[in-house]
Formats: structure tokens, sequence, C-alpha cells
């Protein structure tokens, strides 16, 4: 064996080189600036094409004396991706919010839809429903349920930072009380939604142990109730704007809120109508309540980062009741964009935006009426699934006999069947075959009707015996047999359920698609093409606030919007 020597110069220089090569990726991670406030921003419904269809009518990105704008603030100043995706099978309220901060597909985090079968007491369960967390507020009515995030399994972005010892403060608002929850997660200092029936914002005892709420939040009640309007009025601008709405409102179904506001422009209303949330009303209580929070809660005024989480739930209320081409939509979502210009406004003053990261997304899309797009030859159509409960219940009961005065099938909600599993198996069917059988009734039904693409089972779902690539995917990152449906129906693209003008329960594309924008100072402006999904969120934000992902994080770091990051977009 041969040794050369070797100089104390050239180890120096190779020394140097070696530093130079494997300083830069640890430089970069310990330069990461941790955000004082993460500011998410959810708008309910909010579909992918809303924000570049609406786009000329938006406040400008910055607006002098320190204003900034909303949406073209976030568009011109984040990264933005227009076509961030869902891997969900029934892309609605629940599940939604519980991906967006968890990183976790329903599979794990446990709200595959907003409501359930509870097998275990035989009753249906609200996905944010705990009978143990009483509803804390004034004026509450006796009979209102318990909320807390106990039906959530898992952990989000806020939970991961005060488990990694961050003295950290989490705040989560929106009119729905689901949408709040399932944004805070479990270690949440406080979740927030608005009770119509006592004009107030309330919470529950699993964030207010005492069962009272802050007084920032009894002040903001206070003020609610001294200034309502006994009227309110929604017209469209004095002046013409160009449009791409549909014209007229031919197609709404009658509902209370059309029986309340009138199905076309000028839209009026009394300012005590639950119904009034509809209005830019609920936009402005949504802003004011984070506003309030902010401040009353100090977020972004510690050595940590805090969270704010607010979801804007009436742009889901009026794109049920008009349907996402609307004029009303349209409108609507000019003022959203007005009173997030307010929001970051505020927050650039207090916190600084070189100190923020903000999160725009939804979600879920929505789909237009189906009778307005049939008048446009267009395939679409409605699906009766109360009339396939019916004839499934009549099936069962001729093929197997009456179940002990007990419905087989006790609950269906946007197509998902349950059947009274407990009941069958007392009697002694085989729960497998029950399945089966039902499902080839309702496929042979399904032919002579117009709607119905797919139908599985909870038996297929174990069996892996499932439909396409792209469904397949959403149903395993979907299915939860102790909480999804025994059987389940896939529409055809286009066909919704009865009840609203439009609606939102499929992967197809209009449901599952909505956009992303995260903006911040080490945040690289641009819109991306790469794709996204909307569990790439929270890891993303995991890596910027120095945190471990939530535990059942499946996503990527979206590492291509960082600054420095060499590869082009």
């Amino acid at each position: 064996m041969h040794f050369r020597f070797v100089s104390r110069t050239t180890i120096a220089v190779l020394s140097i080189l070696f530093l130079s090569y494997s300083i830069p990726a640890w430089a970069q991670l310990s330069s990461v600036k941790r955000p004082k406030l993460i500011l998410v921003l959810v708008i309910d419904q909010f579909r992918a094409d809303q924000l570049s269809r609406f786009q000329g009518r938006f406040l400008p990105a910055l607006r002098g004396a320190g204003e900034l704008g909303g949406f073209r603030y976030l568009m011109e100043k984040g990264a933005y991706y227009p076509f961030a995706e869902y891997g969900l099978l029934q892309n609605m309220t629940g599940p939604g919010h519980a991906t967006i901060l968890s990183g976790a597909y329903p599979y794990q985090h446990g709200i595959p839809i907003n409501i359930w079968f509870d097998q275990t007491t035989g009753k249906p369960l609200y996905c944010v429903e705990d009978s143990a967390s009483a509803i804390v507020g004034e004026g509450i009515k006796p009979d209102k349920k318990g909320m807390s995030p106990r039906n959530f399994q898992g952990s989000t972005v806020g939970d991961e930072l005060k488990n990694s010892g961050y003295h950290s403060k989490v705040v989560s608002l929106a009119l729905k009380d689901r949408a709040a929850v399932l944004l805070g997660g479990y270690r949440n200092d406080l979740a927030l939604w608005f009770d119509a029936d006592s004009n107030s914002w309330i919470s529950s005892r699993f964030y207010a142990p005492e069962g009272k709420l802050p007084e920032w939040v009894t002040k903001m009640n206070r003020d609610i109730r001294s200034n309502q309007a006994p009227k309110l009025s929604w017209s469209l601008p004095s002046s013409p704007v160009a449009t791409t709405s549909l014209p007229d409102n031919g197609f709404i179904l009658d509902s209370k809120m059309s029986e309340a506001m009138g199905r076309s422009f000028p839209h009026q209303i009394s300012g005590s109508d639950s119904q009034a949330l509809a209005f830019p009303y609920g936009t402005q209580l949504t802003v004011n309540a984070g506003l309030a929070a902010l401040e009353g809660m100090q977020l972004g005024q510690g050595k940590d980062t805090d969270i704010l989480a607010m979801s804007f739930s009436n742009h889901d209320f009026v794109a049920h009741e008009f349907g996402p081409n609307s004029r009303e939509l349209e409108e609507l979502t000019v003022v959203e964009d007005q009173e997030i210009a307010r929001l970051l406004t505020a927050v650039q003053k207090k916190v600084g935006m070189e100190n923020t990261i903000v999160v725009l997304t939804a979600d879920h899309g929505g789909v237009p009426s189906p009778e307005w797009l049939k008048s446009t030859k267009v395939d679409a159509g409605r699906v009766d699934e109360q009339e396939f409960r019916k004839l499934g219940e009549e099936f069962l009961i001729k093929t197997y006999g009456p179940l002990r005065d007990q419905s087989w099938i006790p609950l269906v909600v946007d197509f998902s069947f349950y059947l009274n599993r407990r009941a069958i198996q007392v009697a002694g069917h085989d729960l497998d075959q029950v399945r089966t059988k039902l499902a080839k009734f309702f496929q042979e039904k399904a032919s002579t009707r117009e709607g119905i693409a797919h139908i599985f089972t909870a038996t297929d779902v174990r069996n892996k015996n499932l439909p396409g690539p792209q469904f397949a995917q959403q149903i395993q990152r979907t299915y939860r047999e102790d909480r999804s449906g025994d059987v389940i129906f896939i529409l055809k693209p286009f066909y919704i359920t009865n009840g609203s003008t439009a609606e939102h329960l499929s992967g197809y594309a209009y449901d599952r698609m909505v956009p992303l924008i995260l903006a911040g100072p080490q945040i690289k402006a641009g819109i991306y093409g790469q794709k996204a999904e909307i569990v790439d969120i929270a890891p993303t934000l995991s890596f910027f606030s120095g945190t471990t992902p939530p535990s059942g994080s499946e996503g990527r770091v979206l590492h291509e919007i960082f600054k420095g990051d060499s590869k082009k977009h």
C-alpha cells in the first residue's frame, strides 16, 4: 500500500471545496424564515374558473396609502396554481376542510362525507357532532347539538406547531360549524361559527371548557345585535359591467332562500332572517370576526407562528341557490375581493406581509344547474336517490323479509346507501351477500334510467373490484367502511341529486379542481402549471413554519415556489 503526502494547503483547499458543496442545502434550510402568521382563506364552493372569470372586476394589487388589494394582490404576489386538485370521491364541505390543514385523505382523517349512519347508535351522525361538547354562547336553543373535532382523526398544521413545543395560537372561524371545526384540529385555541337563531358567533365547551366565550367575542356579538339592520338590500352596480354570468335566473328551484330574498336583483330581506347570511352581509361578518380574532388574540405578535384560518361559507349558500354561473355569485365574489382586501390591509398594518404567509383555496368546486345545461344540449339531469332507497327497501323485504320493524336502508345521503348492519347480522343474514344483491338490483334499475355511471359496494372496496383508475384511486383515498355507505353510486358527469339549483358531490373536474395561491416573503410569484394537490398545503406550511407535517400528511412540499429554486415554472 502506498501513501502520498498531502500538504496542509491542499487539505485546506479540498475542505473549502467540500464545504462549498455541502453548505448550500443547510444554508438554504436555515435561511427559511418562519412566518409570524399563517392566514388561511377558504372560499366554500369556489370553482377553479372563478378567479380567472371575474378578475377584470377585482381591485388592483396595490391601492396606495398602504392599502392592499384582494384577489389580485394574491394572484400577482403569490404562487398561483389555477387547477389544484382534491383526490376525493365526493367533494363537499366536511371532507374538503378536513383535508386542507391535515394533508390527509378521508381514509385517514375519517371525514369521508358530511353525515353518515352510526352503526353503534343506529342514528345519523353529523361529521362534527359531539354530545360531550355543549354549545357555548348566549341565547342558544336547548336542543342545539354539541360540536368538536372528535370525529376527525390525526392532526393539523396547528396541532403540530403545538406538539413541537411552539407557543403558537390557532383560531379558525366560518359561518358553518364544520368548516371552522375541521380547519382547526384538536389543539385549536378557539373555533367560532355563526348561529343564525341567536344572531351571534358561538363555540363549544371543547374550546371553552368553562362555558364562557372570550371577551372580544362577546363584544363582537353585542355589536352585531346593536347594529343589525332591519332590512338588507342587494343591488347590481349602477354602471354596466362586462360579465360572463347568466343573463337570467329562469332555472332557479323554489326554496326558502329564493322566497325570502327574491329570485332576481334587486334582492331584499329582513336583517333578522337567517337567509340574510347569503347576502354580502355574511362575507362582512366573516371578515369582521377575522379582524376581531387578529386583535383579540394578538395573532402574529409572538415569536412563534400563529394561524388564523377562515372559511367564507356564504359563497356556497349562493352557489347552491343560484348556480356557479349566476350574476349573484359574480357580485358576491366582487364583495369577497373587497372584504379580503380589507383583511389583508389590516394584516399588513398589524403583522406585516413580510411576516405572513397567505393561503387561498376552496373546499370544492361545483356544477351548474342541470336544467340549464340540458337547455344547451349537454347531457345532464337529476337522479332521485330517495326513489332508489324506496325501491331498495322493497326489494330487500321481498328477498329476505321484514327486518324486525327496522328499515333495511335507514339512511341514504349523497348517493351513499347505508344498510342496518347490526340488525342484518342479528337476523343471521350475510352482510356481504346483502350488499351484492342490492347493488345488482340497483344496476338493473339504473339500466332503465339516466345518470348512473357506476355502483360499488363496501365488499368491492375490500376486494379492490373497483371502476376505472381515477375512480378507483378516489375511492381508495376516501372510503371508510366504518363511516362510508354500503352501496354507493357514481353518477355520470353533470348529473346531480334533487334539492338545490346547483350541487357538488362528485370527483369530476368541476367539483375536485379549485384555485390554490400561496403568498409570502420567500415565495416566488407566478402562475404554476405543475400538478398541485390540496394535500400539498400542509407539508408546505410545515416546512415554512419549522415543524413536523401532520400525522396523515401525504402531499409534497411545493418546492418550486421557493425563491432561489432554479427550476422554471
